[in-house]
């Protein structure tokens, strides 16, 4: 654990971990905004599961509020841990994490999590560590992209194409490209997404940031599968947000 992959150097794992934060502030329709509004309506420890590099717990503007995040990714807890180093980073499988000291008033899943877990088994287990840990009285919130399983099948081996433009402090726009495969374990709902970025400079050149990425696994989970998992792990649907995302805060039966 810990170390980094062949292909890529400490630099290129840098770089690859800001334009998926670039990526996901993009794309998450104002998700940084809603776990500040979230935050603020809480009290006590806020605690990430999944954190990353810590692009959502660093922008919450509860400094002055015990901080944890919880990830399995040495390399982004490093770099989360330059942005915040009064807070608690903890290099952990979010599955299994526990500790019972932790009691918090807000638990985050956030960054599109969700969408990396394949499996129902472990779903459940994630949010079963967040009914856990979440102190009485508080709230765990969930914000993913809903995807829809039927567009996984209908661009299953297609073209590369663009789906998300953004400008970037480098280049003047810059372009994440993706196609999806077949998932070869044929996981319910499950393809492998292949990403690459792409820049335009400012003389209108097209050039590549760093080397593509290894295609990982997504599965597009529905809200009602979502939502049985959350009951099976002690946790119950309090507030719904918008039809285009699963942005919903749970409390724990956990009490």
């Amino acid at each position: 654990m810990g170390t980094l992959p062949l292909s890529e150097t400490a630099s290129e794992v840098r770089s690859r971990l800001l334009a998926d934060e670039r990526d996901l502030t993009s794309a998450a329709d104002g998700d940084l905004a809603y776990w500040r509004e979230v935050a603020g309506d809480s009290s006590g420890p806020i605690l990430e599961i999944g954190c990353g590099a810590g692009r959502i717990l660093t922008t919450l503007g509860a400094a002055e509020r015990q901080l944890i995040g919880v990830d399995l990714d040495v390399a982004a807890l490093t770099l989360a841990a330059e942005r915040a180093p009064a807070a608690e980073w903890i290099c952990a499988d979010g599955r299994t994490w526990r500790r019972e000291a932790t009691a918090a008033g807000l638990v985050i899943l956030g960054g599109d999590l969700l969408s990396l877990i394949t499996v129902p088994d472990d779903l459940e287990a994630l949010l079963r560590t967040a009914a856990l840990h979440c102190a009485p009285g508080g709230q765990v919130g969930i914000d993913a992209t809903l995807m829809d399983p039927q567009l996984f099948a209908d661009e299953v081996e297609g073209e590369w194409s663009v789906d998300l433009e953004r400008a970037d402090a480098d280049f003047t726009t810059v372009r994440r490209e993706s196609r999806i495969t077949p998932d070869p374990q044929a996981r319910s709902n499950t393809v492998l997404l292949e990403i690459r970025h792409r820049a335009v400079g400012v003389d209108g050149r097209l050039t590549m940031i760093y080397p593509d990425r290894a295609p990982f696994a997504i599965r597009a989970w529905q809200p009602d599968e979502v939502r049985a998992l959350a009951a099976d792990a002690g946790l119950r649907v309090t507030r719904v947000g918008a039809d285009d995302r699963l942005r919903w805060l749970l409390r724990s039966a956990h009490e």
